[in-house]
């Protein structure tokens, strides 16, 4: 796990890890949200074994939040970090990630047989370990103010988003008769670029102290909006990126202005009302990620010169004559997107 920079590979391999160490069947991961007086878990994914392997799988994107069973709430309220149950012809147990009363996660493993103590408590110190990982993770990853990913991780989810453009480009063309993808996946990705709104005066206005207060907020705000599994970021400043994958093109302005709606409606301490502009492009795998992200920077400029606190895509704003192309690779990349699209 030490060389692993994707934190879904992380909790995939420690979840497998442990299933595999119990002779587990499947295995679920919940998020842990202390909330005083309640005790609340989300869902992450699962892990299941076929006798032969392991597959994990994203079921839930952690952000609905259900209270804990008996069981769990064990779990994160023993010394020892693990609880077990005797249910039906197998074993449920659930493990506790993190200091007593504090812990992030729990690992809930279901097996056939029951495990040792010992091997109970060996699970432990390797899910000490995970945590001492994940906390390397974050701070090489995270943004210290936000907790959002910071810039420099940004190149290689690039790469990674482009590379399901493609793949999504390639399911769409398959004949109906050969297609095995889902129409999910079949779906563009997205790169959306944010910024707020007159940030310079909230901090000449009311000091750094808010105008960090306001980034906290807005970085909290992104995660309430957007899916568990979407790439979000703290670019530089006041400025933010949105990574979307397999997003329906009839859909994404929605999503993105429903963001735009939570900041605007947002009390602000202090500040008050704050608004931000936002700027999107289509993920084309024939661009370079310098012509995509300038892409989606047009859509901002164009979004904060005409009023600000708005949404705008760059392929619309194209299509309507608002926007152009003033270099001759963009004019013919443009003209072919016009002809694949209406010829």
């Amino acid at each position: 796990m030490s060389r692993t920079r994707d934190l879904r590979q992380i909790f995939r391999t420690a979840a497998e890890v442990a299933m595999d160490f119990l002779n587990g069947s499947f295995c679920l991961l919940f998020a842990v949200r202390f909330t005083p007086p309640d005790l609340t878990v989300g869902l992450l994914g699962c892990c299941v074994s076929d006798g032969a392997d392991t597959y994990w799988d994203d079921v839930c994107d952690g952000q609905s939040w259900l209270p804990v069973d008996p069981l769990l709430a064990d779990c994160l309220h023993t010394d020892y970090g693990y609880a077990i149950a005797h249910e039906g012809d197998a074993w449920r147990l659930a493990f506790a990630v993190g200091a007593l009363g504090e812990a992030r996660w729990t690992f809930e493993i279901h097996s056939p047989v029951k495990p040792r103590t010992a091997d109970c408590q060996a699970l432990t110190l390797f899910l000490r370990c995970f945590e001492n990982q994940h906390q390397a993770w974050e701070y090489t990853n995270l943004d210290t103010l936000t907790r959002l990913l910071n810039r420099k991780t940004f190149d290689d989810d690039f790469e990674r988003l482009i590379a399901a453009a493609e793949l999504a480009e390639q399911a769409r063309q398959e004949s109906a008769e050969r297609r095995t993808h889902s129409a999910t996946i079949t779906q563009p990705c997205w790169l959306g670029v944010v910024d707020i709104d007159h940030f310079k005066k909230i901090n000449d206005n009311y000091g750094h102290l808010f105008g960090d207060e306001v980034l906290l907020r807005v970085a909290d705000l992104m995660r309430q909006s957007f899916r568990s599994h979407d790439k979000l970021f703290r670019f530089g400043g006041e400025e933010f990126v949105v990574m979307l994958r397999n997003v329906a093109e009839d859909h994404v302005q929605s999503v993105f202005d429903r963001f735009r709606l939570a900041v605007e409606n947002h009390d602000f301490p202090r500040v008050g009302q704050v608004c931000c502009s936002l700027g999107y492009s289509r993920i084309d795998p024939r661009l370079s990620p310098a012509e995509l992200l300038g892409r989606a920077d047009e859509a901002l400029y164009y979004s904060k010169q005409h009023g600000r606190n708005q949404v705008n895509g760059f392929d619309e704003l194209i299509m309507s004559g608002k926007l152009r192309i003033t270099t001759p690779a963009g004019q013919a990349q443009i003209q072919s997107d016009i002809d694949e699209i209406f010829l």
